[in-house]
């Protein structure tokens, strides 16, 4: 007897042969290292990082937050696979400019 197991489908795949970063959880391919931008951000649980763009992620709605650099317009992301949240994104930069 063979079992049959369902495989995870993401939006989309970054090519294997780059460092990639995923989703703690269900691993979905999040960014490519190529688009890391800075390691230097803190999120309220521990250093944060920015990228040039990211895939498999959805975008919560924007709300004023205070931030260790002062008060920002923010939008929670999370796992569009399994709805983790990752991070936030900074609604006025580019749609794909995300800290996770």
């Amino acid at each position: 007897m063979v079992k049959m197991t369902r495989s995870k489908t993401f939006q989309a795949y970054l090519p294997s042969c780059h460092r990639t970063y995923s989703c703690i959880h269900c691993r979905a391919h999040l960014a490519n290292h190529d688009e890391l931008i800075s390691k230097s951000f803190q999120g309220s649980q521990g250093r944060a990082y920015l990228f040039n763009s990211v895939v498999n992620v959805g975008c919560g709605p924007a709300e004023e937050r205070v931030l260790l650099t002062g008060l920002h317009a923010v939008a929670d992301i999370y796992c569009e696979s399994c709805k983790t949240t990752l991070g936030w994104k900074y609604p006025s930069l580019s749609p794909v400019d995300s800290c996770l």
